[in-house]
């Protein structure tokens, strides 16, 4: 690898793959997440654009069939731009970018002015595409090779391809970029004496909640394609092996197939309702509409913890105010002997979870996971004059409170530990609102109030009536429907119970009948 000077950045092509985040490598996502700044494509898919650091500088460049926000020698000079800035770059393509992605032209500039590089290979679309359609390129006995092409071309310039000379090697044809050039794709194997009935089939949208996948004899695909408004990015197959399509199409039978949802929860907490939405066939975006961030306090709580044997229960709301505790205290060089025999109560599963990681049980948690259920079990079990110590966010209801001491003389010592910054502080995302806007998101997924709040913030001037809100509990519905969106709400206050309800809510949308509200 060459010297890097001391001024000069460092560039990573990145192959992002063709679209599901899923698919993009682990090193692919290491770097990505040390970018100061991502120069990205049209292509890359809104699963993976939702893994770029929010703090990085995002600049798209996407280049898409007579759409082209910057020409490849303007992009070029960018990146090179860039790194002369001492930045981190990360220039993330579609697929694979030494596969007709014009990788090697952005190298060019890089190695003529020294700039340090490294390449990421991607998943290329030319094998993936097909397998999320249920297409093996090759098949034993079948097919035994695999022909890659690139179906653009220059204005008003025929395909320069040699049909009879594919025809003769055999094996499975894959066009990239094909698209606008199918009628001629077509018409070059008939002419080459290809059997009108070979198997074909064009994908649109691969491995997105938009793919689409269509199926059909040689001579038909055109009409095929037409009739059900194939959009591109697309991938053309041709061979044998292109029946094995109808068979082997996996994709379509997981219940949330064609399903593209937006989690909120912050970045810390929203990966196992993310893979759980996944593992069913969903394109989730992982976009944290709130942060958490602990607050300076260790004096305050120092003085509280002096005072812990006078007090009945320890409550805790989250697992955040689980963490930010046991943080709290090493910081303090406590442990947990400090909090001596008191009692334990939590407000769900998740932060009962997460005592239990550290060696303590919860005594004390509803049947229903909201401060209001809480607050009335308190009620009932601390007796008049008790003590109960709440350590929380600052931004937390204070239904919990006023439930705790109706109809009693409780003391509630309400101590904020840490904050909740909504849009986790880095504002409108201008990517994000146009996807709302060209109705590419089916629903959206809230855990509270303040995530509905931080979500505003991002998507500013779209049309909230037309968002789908899947929602955690009456108090985050409310706030949802107060900005005009589509309010639904999941039985139970569980990552579980909010999956089954993205499946019934999909199934609601397919069949025509997306009206009836999911009640608690």
């Amino acid at each position: 690898m060459h010297t890097k000077p001391d001024t000069t950045g460092k560039v990573y092509l990145v192959g992002a793959g063709p679209s599901d985040p899923g698919l993009l490598t682990i090193k692919g996502l290491h770097v990505l997440q040390q970018a100061q700044v991502v120069i990205y494509d049209a292509l890359i898919g809104p699963g993976i654009y939702s893994l770029i650091p929010p703090e990085a500088e995002k600049i798209p460049v996407g280049k898409r069939a007579g759409h082209h926000l910057a020409e490849q020698d303007e992009i070029s000079r960018l990146i090179l731009d860039q790194a002369r800035k001492g930045r981190t770059v990360v220039r993330l393509k579609g697929g694979d970018p030494f596969l007709f992605g014009r990788g090697g032209e952005e190298l060019e500039l890089l190695a003529a002015h020294q700039i340090p590089y490294e390449i990421v290979p991607g998943v290329t679309s030319a094998i993936a595409v097909p397998a999320y359609a249920g297409i093996p390129v090759t098949y034993r006995g079948i097919s035994s090779s695999v022909h890659i092409l690139t179906g653009h071309r220059k204005q008003d310039q025929p395909l320069d391809i040699d049909f009879a000379a594919l025809l003769r090697a055999g094996g499975t044809y894959v066009f990239l970029m094909g698209a606008a050039a199918l009628h001629e794709i077509v018409d070059g194997f008939l002419r080459a004496g290809m059997s009108p009935g070979m198997p074909s089939a064009v994908i649109g949208q691969g491995t997105g909640a938009d793919q689409i996948s269509v199926s059909a004899p040689l001579d038909q695909l055109e009409q095929e394609v037409c009739s059900r408004k194939v959009e591109t990015p697309a991938v053309i197959v041709i061979g044998q092996t292109a029946a094995f399509g109808k068979r082997f199409a996996w994709r379509d039978s997981l219940p949330l197939s064609q399903s593209r949802i937006l989690v909120t929860r912050p970045a810390a907490r929203s990966g196992r309702l993310a893979e759980m939405l996944r593992s069913l066939g969903a394109e989730v975006l992982e976009v944290p509409a709130i942060r958490t961030q602990v607050r300076d306090c260790a004096a305050q709580l120092l003085q509280v913890l002096d005072q812990i044997g006078t007090y009945d229960y320890l409550v805790f709301t989250s697992p955040a105010g689980v963490e930010y505790f046991f943080a709290l205290l090493d910081q303090m060089e406590r442990d947990i002997r400090c909090i001596g025999g008191i009692k334990l109560a939590v407000i769900g599963s998740a932060t009962g979870d997460a005592l239990r990681q550290r060696g303590l049980r919860p005594d004390l948690m509803p049947d229903r996971y909201n401060g209001a259920q809480l607050g009335r079990l308190l009620a009932g079990c601390v007796p008049a004059g008790g003590k109960v110590l709440l350590l929380r966010s600052a931004q937390g209801n204070a239904e919990l409170v006023r439930q705790i001491q109706s109809g009693k003389q409780i003391e509630v010592m309400d101590l904020a530990i840490y904050d909740t910054c909504e849009a986790g502080c880095h504002g409108h995302d201008p990517q994000l609102a146009a996807w709302f806007l060209e109705s590419r998101m089916e629903m959206v997924m809230f855990t509270s109030a303040s995530a509905v709040r931080g979500f505003v913030k991002m998507t500013e001037g779209i049309d909230y009536t037309k968002v789908r809100a899947l929602c955690i509990g009456r108090m985050t519905a409310e706030q949802a429907s107060a900005y005009g969106m589509q309010a639904y709400v999941a039985e139970k206050e569980t990552m579980e119970s909010m999956t089954e309800a993205a499946v019934q809510l999909h199934r609601q949308l397919w069949s025509g009948s997306p009206n009836a509200l999911i009640t608690d």
